[in-house]
């Protein structure tokens, strides 16, 4: 034996070769004249109980991440969302756990697992248990992890029944099933950019809550029994709204076009200092049309403008438009095949501060 981690073997025998023979085989066909070195790990302690010890370790070897899925519906039946937990044993040889905690949310420790991975804590190990049966559904499962609880700004998974992972191997364990909202839109965002002309389609938009706490994770996406997409959730807490898009609705086409109607300034001086301030305000003129070219069904519109400036005015519309926080905003319907146009004036001043200068 020269490599024990790959079972690459080298064998002397002149009748076949007068040069070594290297080769790689399975490690149940492996003969050892002695026993093999192993790594072992030597802990001293102390402690004065009549109770059971337990010894907690991590393994760096050992790792898990969350998996969901969101499945999206076109009738009137709720959206379901599933949460998995994929537990990775990356070890050289099978771990038999007999309980785990798996933790989530900011957690730092001195280990390197996989990319998208958190360390798991586990006590104890079985060998007489059999494999659990995996498989895709939720009802295929016959193990699963508990609710978590928070712990110290943590959440933490128990694993309470008995498991084995394979060497190399992932293990899927369903987890919570938490209840969420999740509403469809098409969105539209643009920026102040002066007078000009922007075009584009909308983006297809989705803003989940869950009555939970969600551990930041990959998540598939599938409306009506179809795979549509994919995203990475960040931890979201428990009723707090995150809108995420997926790229864009080729259905929706929006065109915008900016007009500057008027711009004056207007200086005032500061005697104390002779400070200069000039005021510009200017007034733009939107003109917004949005069309659905889907023919089938209609679609909610999210438009969001956003503006850069000291002071904003709204000063007309012909729609319910909306301004918060320097963002101009209007939500409507669009039905199969309708266009609708959108005109709305604003004035926005930028005020700049000088020194006057005198000379003697």
């Amino acid at each position: 034996m020269i490599d024990e981690k790959h079972n690459l073997v080298k064998i002397i025998d002149k009748d076949i070769s007068k040069e070594p023979i290297l080769f790689a085989t399975q490690p149940d066909h492996i003969v050892y004249e002695n026993e093999p070195p192993q790594t072992k790990y030597y802990v001293n302690f102390t402690y004065d109980t009549s109770d059971a010890v337990y010894l907690s370790y991590l393994r760096s070897n050992l790792n898990w991440k969350t998996r969901y899925q969101l499945n999206l519906f076109e009738n009137v039946k709720p959206a379901t969302f599933i949460a998995m937990a994929d537990i990775r044993n990356d070890g050289q040889s099978k771990v038999d756990i007999e309980s785990a905690e798996l933790l989530s949310d900011d957690i730092n420790l001195k280990v390197h697992p996989k990319p998208n991975y958190t360390p798991m804590l586990f006590q104890g190990s079985h060998n007489n248990f059999p494999n659990s049966f995996i498989g895709i559904g939720n009802s295929l499962f016959k193990k699963s992890v508990g609710q978590g609880e928070e712990i110290f700004d943590l959440y933490v998974f128990s694993i309470t029944e008995p498991i084995s992972i394979n060497a190399k191997t992932n293990y899927l364990l369903p987890m919570l099933h938490p209840q969420v909202i999740v509403e469809q839109y098409a969105s539209i965002s643009t920026h102040f950019n002066g007078a000009g002309n922007v075009s584009g389609k909308a983006e297809r938009t989705f803003c989940l809550s869950s009555d939970r706490s969600l551990s930041r994770g990959d998540c598939i996406i599938r409306e009506s029994d179809r795979l549509v997409d994919q995203t990475y959730l960040p931890d979201i807490a428990a009723k707090h709204k995150h809108e995420f898009s997926v790229g864009k609705d080729a259905d929706i086409v929006y065109k915008e076009n900016a007009t500057l109607v008027s711009s004056f300034s207007l200086n005032t001086t500061t005697s104390l200092h002779d400070f200069i301030t000039t005021s510009k305000p200017l007034t733009y003129e939107i003109n917004l049309s949005v069309k659905n070219y889907k023919t089938n069904r209609a679609v909610k519109i999210d438009y969001q403008k956003h503006m850069f400036s000291s002071s904003i005015k709204l000063v007309t519309s012909n729609a319910n438009i909306t301004l918060e926080n320097s963002i101009i905003k209007y939500t409507t319907i669009l039905e199969a095949n309708e266009e609708k146009i959108l005109t709305y004036t604003y004035e926005i001043t930028n005020r700049y501060i000088g020194l006057s200068i005198h000379s003697y």
